[in-house]
């Protein structure tokens, strides 16, 4: 992958893509371990928002916010979402934008955008280009969240539904799930990270109700 290649293109969770050369693991695993990790993940946050802030198209979005601390929540939730055991106690990613999207007109389009800079950020911290590949592929499993017009299905949220609804009226029509989640390639052994990290940033206690019966 080089810096002229979109973020956009590429595989998504569903895909039969073939796996990491380096082998399974969540990313963080794969990076090095959670201080490796730390590495990468903090001063990619800082090219993520240094571009972001110089950024008209998106700019207007960050006005009035303390950037300081929202580059301390975005490495804590990375770390989380890419495999940190550490627990993450801040809101979801659709949680963390529900107002922007509803009321300030924040759209695939800025997401589009936010997704480049993220490409953009580690490229420049010499993340290798296979791990970039899969960081992207997690991100992009969040975008239905922000589309105006859903381009296609969001398989994602409509498997967190499923799981929410069986929480809260303690159902457990297990295989039905499964079945599900197939869809999103839960039976494909490379993907379950992918898969495990996208939920992850939907609703963090999702993961861990699936986690519980997934063989």
């Amino acid at each position: 992958m080089n810096s002229d290649s979109s973020p956009l293109h590429g595989p998504t969770s569903g895909d039969d893509s073939q796996p990491s050369p380096r082998g399974g693991g969540t990313l963080i695993e794969q990076i090095g371990g959670p201080e490796a990790a730390m590495g990468i993940l903090i001063p990619s946050v800082e090219i993520f928002y240094t571009r972001i802030l110089a950024d008209d198209r998106i700019n207007a979005y960050f006005e009035g916010i303390d950037t300081e601390r929202l580059k301390n929540k975005q490495v804590e939730f990375l770390a989380y979402v890419f495999g940190s055991p550490e627990r993450y106690t801040g809101k979801d990613i659709a949680e963390a934008h529900e107002d922007m999207i509803k009321n300030r007109g924040l759209n695939e389009y800025h997401f589009d955008i936010v997704a480049e800079h993220f490409h953009q950020s580690l490229i420049e911290v010499n993340l290798p280009d296979d791990l970039i590949q899969q960081a992207l592929e997690i991100l992009l499993t969040s975008r239905p969240i922000f589309e105006h017009k859903a381009e296609k299905k969001d398989t994602f949220g409509e498997a967190l539904k499923m799981i929410r609804a069986m929480k809260t009226q303690q159902e457990r029509d297990i295989s039905k799930l499964k079945s599900h989640l197939e869809t999103l390639g839960l039976n494909k052994a490379k993907q379950w990270e992918i898969i495990r990290a996208g939920l992850r940033m939907r609703d963090p206690s999702a993961v861990e109700f699936i986690d519980s019966f997934k063989q």
